[in-house]
């Protein structure tokens, strides 16, 4: 695996173990609410894009999964 791809994917991991880690404070309070909730996700992803911030926005899109317009199966 490039290092890139090493670098990316332990950018990854990290954003997801501190998304889990600020639900599991929520949730210590009481239930999560869906605003809290919705907070936690719009966050967790934001190391991962800024990592690719460097890269042409073609590359950019290339390292992304694309969420948007994907079809059901």
């Amino acid at each position: 695996m490039p290092e890139e791809a090493k670098k990316l994917h332990r950018i990854i991991r990290a954003s997801v173990r501190d998304m889990l880690d600020a639900y599991r404070i929520q949730a210590q309070a009481g239930p999560v609410t869906d605003k809290a909730l919705e907070e936690i996700l719009f966050r967790a992803p934001h190391g991962a894009i800024q990592s690719l911030a460097p890269y042409p926005p073609t590359v950019q899109g290339q390292q992304t999964p694309e969420v948007v317009g994907a079809e059901a199966p």
